[in-house]
């Protein structure tokens, strides 16, 4: 048996969240022994510590925007020479023989390879677009020091690749992958929220932040509400510390846009699936940061169509026009207008979720996803 140490970026229960628990859980525990370590404590944490993983806190920073200033770089230097010593001590208790750094906001992983001497997988959930230091950055350390470099979509890595620093061959796209939902529970949110059960039902689903689109989604939902009373929207997610003043500014454009009793924020939910139930379709107005999008993929393995701008993971995953619709970025007019047609279609809308179940099934699968990663590390174990 094999020992693994991921190093993450949080402990959440957003996507690379989601997609370090089902890597993590599904491995084949007879080959590999999963240890996970996270730079704070929450969610991820007790889930996973639920579901038999050893799990370890040891507090070291996160490459975030704070930490861009001269200040704010000693603080991450400080942090990072500290917290370097406690993984040190921790990959030679556990005899670990691969990291696996999860997300390019990990740095730590770069000097744990150099002082215990292991190969290194970085799996790469983001497409960094500003600042362009840190794209340029990010793209050469994880060239430089990843034994392999594993993307979650192919535009993910064709970004990376812009950069000029891989290697050959070092780059593969292994899809996240989707557990099928259990159809034992229909309950959703419709009662808890005034939400009537012949309602028309738009959602939104991800972090509160500059580029998931929230204000886009609402404003095209606002040039369609006075022609469809039938139709109400929803949010779940919330924002990140530190910039709560972004979710307050949507709460109150919704409070203000006239259809309050039609807008629905929900905030974090831990039950996701529930909130699919809730929806008819899901609206993903995501920029071109988004590399995969575990939520459009979720959506679609619960048969709902999904409108998504026309950028990297979300055009890999829909099929224009028979899964759903891709539209150009900050289009807000075919938006709209994409979200007429499904209102006007019930038959289109059924289609396309049918369309869209299927093809997460053949694609976008548990199965492949975990035998693909576990192909990767026998590469190097």
């Amino acid at each position: 048996m094999k020992t693994i140490m991921y190093l993450h970026a949080g402990a959440e229960m957003y996507g690379s969240d989601k997609v370090l628990l089902q890597l993590v859980t599904g491995l084949d525990k007879k080959q590999f022994k999963p240890i996970v370590v996270l730079p704070e404590h929450g969610p991820l944490e007790h889930t996973l510590i639920s579901n038999h993983i050893q799990t370890e806190v040891i507090l070291y920073p996160i490459l975030r925007r704070k930490y861009f200033n001269p200040k704010g770089f000693l603080n991450y230097v400080s942090g990072y020479l500290r917290s370097e010593k406690k993984l040190t001590v921790l990959a030679k208790k556990y005899q670990v023989d691969l990291i696996h750094v999860n997300t390019l906001a990990v740095l730590e992983g770069i000097t744990l390879k150099k002082r215990i001497k292991k190969p290194l997988i970085w799996h790469v959930h983001e497409i960094l677009l500003s600042p362009k230091f840190m794209w340029k950055l990010t793209a050469y350390l994880s060239a430089k020091y990843a034994d392999k470099i594993v993307v979650v979509s192919n535009a993910t890595g064709e970004h990376l690749k812009k950069a000029g620093y891989a290697k050959k061959n070092q780059i593969v796209t292994v899809y996240n992958g989707i557990k099928l939902p259990g159809q034992s529970n229909h309950s959703d949110f419709r009662r808890d929220y005034g939400i009537p059960s012949d309602a028309f039902v738009f959602g939104h689903v991800g972090r509160i932040n500059a580029w998931k689109g929230q204000e886009d989604f609402l404003e095209a939902s606002l040039k369609l509400m006075p022609d469809y009373p039938r139709m109400h929207i929803l949010f779940s997610g919330d924002a990140y510390k530190g910039e709560e003043w972004r979710e307050d500014k949507l709460k109150k454009e919704i409070d203000e846009s006239g259809f309050r009793n039609r807008i629905h924020y929900l905030g974090f939910q831990k039950d996701i699936d529930r909130v699919y139930r809730t929806m008819d379709t899901l609206v993903s107005t995501s920029n071109g940061r988004e590399t995969f999008s575990l939520v459009v993929a979720e959506a679609m393995s619960w048969s709902k169509p999904v409108i998504a701008y026309d950028v990297a993971g979300p055009s890999e995953l829909i099929e224009n026009n028979k899964t759903g619709y891709l539209v150009p970025v900050k289009d807000l007019v075919e938006l709209a207008d994409k979200m007429r047609i499904i209102l006007d279609t019930n038959s289109i809308k059924d289609n396309f979720g049918h369309q869209a179940y299927k093809r997460v099934c053949k694609y976008f699968g548990q199965k492949q996803f975990l035998q693909n990663f576990m192909r990767e590390y026998n590469l190097f174990l």
